[in-house]
């Protein structure tokens, strides 16, 4: 039997009372667990709110109407015209770029104002200091290009390196920003001049062939007798000798011509020989030097004097005396021919930037090619050292 609590106007009955107790505890306490839940930011801020203004950024004026510039890092944006409008710009001049924030949710790349706060200076190098915190460079004033300034500019730590590899003398252009009256450096670099590729491949081939023909006048045009030997066949060693010579010799021809096509006599010479090529070509001229005088000393010993071949053949090149293919006269042309490859591919790309400097290096072979050159010529020299088996019968 189910008792009834009879009030006026409502009844209910003990079991509906229970559940809606319960129902109401746990209301609660969800209420209370999770209260960011049930939380809603006032409508008015949520509508306010906008993403911060970007940090001011510096770049190079690269066009100035309309505006293009480039940053430091090397980054190319364009804007509309007359946004940032800055009277008098020209190329080169160093600007401090605002930018305002965008609407909510996109990035903040609306340009704001333009400041200009510094320039770009072309010139000599005429002084560094020994600390290689300051340096100065002598230009010519665009307003007044019959005059020259002197114009001292300051270096921070990490444009010391590159200054102390500057000399007095080197063409370099510098972006500069005035600072409390100092002109602090933001970038620094040689002067260069591009060279397309076809024309470093042509420079190179014209020098080659500047040789040829210096080669076939002073021959009375028979250039092979420069390889040929006393036996009238054709020498291993003074093929190499003649086809290295030929390729260093060439690359200097070229890349002093490209200095003096771009930058005018004052850079004519001042071309440097690295390490490595001066190795490479002493070990040339070691293994020619050596294989003569091997040669000599064995004809003198031997009782009947070498047959003078009837007429020199390319196969002379790989042949012993016997006329046998020989291993060490093969493996010394071959290798031969592949570092006079690689050296100049790597002449031609090291032309693709001619900088202004007045003293610049020859491009390098590799240690791994400085090896192998070396140990063919040794292989080479070796056995022609301990001689060769008499042919079967």
């Amino acid at each position: 039997m189910t008792t009834t609590v009879r009030r006026p106007g409502l009844e209910v009955s003990p079991m509906r009372a229970s559940s809606l107790l319960i129902l109401s505890i746990l209301s609660l306490s969800l209420a209370l667990a999770a209260p960011g839940a049930l939380a809603q930011p006032p409508e008015s801020a949520s509508a306010s709110a906008q993403p911060p203004a970007a940090a001011p950024v510096e770049a190079i004026v690269v066009v100035a109407a309309p505006l293009q510039v480039k940053t430091l890092s090397g980054t190319v944006s364009q804007f509309a015209p007359g946004a940032g409008a800055v009277a008098g710009l020209k190329k080169g001049d160093l600007l401090l770029l605002n930018y305002a924030a965008g609407v909510a949710g996109t990035p903040a790349t609306t340009l704001a104002s333009a400041q200009l706060v510094g320039a770009t200076l072309v010139g000599t190098l005429k002084e560094v200091a020994a600390d290689k915190t300051w340096l100065i460079v002598r230009s010519r004033l665009p307003e007044q290009p019959d005059n020259e300034v002197n114009v001292p500019l300051q270096a921070d730590a990490p444009f010391w390196p590159l200054v102390a590899a500057m000399r007095p003398g080197d063409g370099v252009t510098a972006v500069y920003r005035s600072i409390d009256g100092v002109n602090r450096i933001r970038m620094l670099e040689w002067q260069y001049q591009p060279v397309p590729r076809w024309q470093r491949w042509v420079s190179l081939g014209a020098a080659a062939g500047l040789l040829f023909l210096v080669a076939l006048l002073l021959t009375g045009f028979h250039p092979a007798q420069l390889i040929l030997g006393v036996d009238n066949r054709y020498s291993s060693s003074q093929f190499q000798t003649v086809l290295w010579f030929w390729v260093v010799i060439s690359a200097y021809m070229a890349l002093v011509f490209h200095r003096l096509a771009s930058a005018g006599w004052s850079y004519v010479g001042g071309v440097d020989i690295p390490s490595n090529l001066l190795i490479l070509s002493g070990v040339s001229v070691l293994t020619f030097a050596s294989a003569k005088l091997i040669s000599r000393s064995k004809a003198a010993d031997a009782d009947v004097p070498r047959n003078a071949a009837a007429a020199p053949r390319a196969a002379d090149l790989v042949q012993d005396n016997a006329e046998r293919t020989d291993l060490g006269d093969f493996q010394m042309v071959v290798i031969t021919a592949l570092a006079v490859l690689i050296y100049a591919v790597s002449t031609v790309e090291f032309m693709e930037r001619i900088e202004f400097r007045r003293v610049v290096t020859m491009p390098d072979v590799d240690a791994t090619l400085l090896a192998i050159f070396t140990l063919g010529q040794a292989a080479y020299l070796g056995k022609k050292a301990a001689g060769e088996a008499p042919p079967p019968n």
